[in-house]
């Protein structure tokens, strides 16, 4: 049963409704590695997980949760991982900023399923340096590819965290963009929970109904 209170466990909920084994998917934000693992269920065996950070220490922290549940991934930068590699099953662990993803779906395009889901949580790496943090721009340029790789039926699910110096910011540019999808090629949702303190994560969600679904 999925916590009411929980933006995770909506993101996750949200996911496993149109994912499975052999799927596609990708963390965008590997952060701890809770999503990665949560979706290395969902579609091992056979399906293909790229988790991607701009930290070392949430790759390294994403990579140790992974081995203590007994999967394996591969560990590569961004800029410098071979498509070929790209395209195996399992878990492929990337380091670098997810905005530059771009080159890796256009890469191994026809050589992988087409995407069937993706995730994101903003903002900054639990128990990390809070000074580094997703930033608008890449955000944006991901989501746009992401978009464009994505299978009808796929989703998009990003947790959105306000909480921090620039989350305002950001956050506005990825709600003007999910705003901007059209209609009738794009189902979105966003899910607050208006009874809690202070300034707590939500859920944006987009589900594609059909291709053509570039900004209106």
């Amino acid at each position: 049963m999925t916590k009411l209170s929980s933006a995770v466990a909506w993101a996750q909920q949200l996911l496993a409704e149109r994912v499975g084994p052999g799927d596609f998917v990708i963390d965008g934000t590997a952060g701890n590695g809770y999503d990665t693992e949560f979706l290395a269920h969902q579609v091992l065996p056979g399906g293909l997980i790229w988790a991607v950070d701009v930290q070392a220490q949430a790759i390294a922290s994403t990579a140790s949760r992974l081995a203590a549940d007994g999967l394996l991934p591969r560990v590569a930068s961004l800029e410098q991982v071979p498509a070929a590699e790209l395209v195996l099953p399992g878990i492929q662990l990337l380091e670098g900023d997810h905005g530059a993803v771009g080159r890796c779906l256009q890469a191994t395009a026809g050589l992988r399923p087409r995407l069937q889901a993706a995730v994101m949580n903003l903002g900054y790496l639990p128990g990390g340096d809070h000074a580094v943090v997703t930033q608008a721009a890449s955000t944006i340029a991901f989501l746009e590819e992401l978009a464009a790789d994505l299978q009808i039926g796929g989703r998009l699910v990003v947790v959105v965290y306000v909480g921090h110096p620039g989350g305002q910011d950001e956050a506005q540019a990825v709600e003007r963009w999910w705003s901007e999808r059209p209609a009738k090629a794009w189902d979105t949702a966003r899910l607050t929970f208006p009874n809690r303190r202070g300034e707590p994560p939500y859920v944006l969600a987009a589900e594609k109904k059909r291709e053509g679904g570039e900004a209106r």
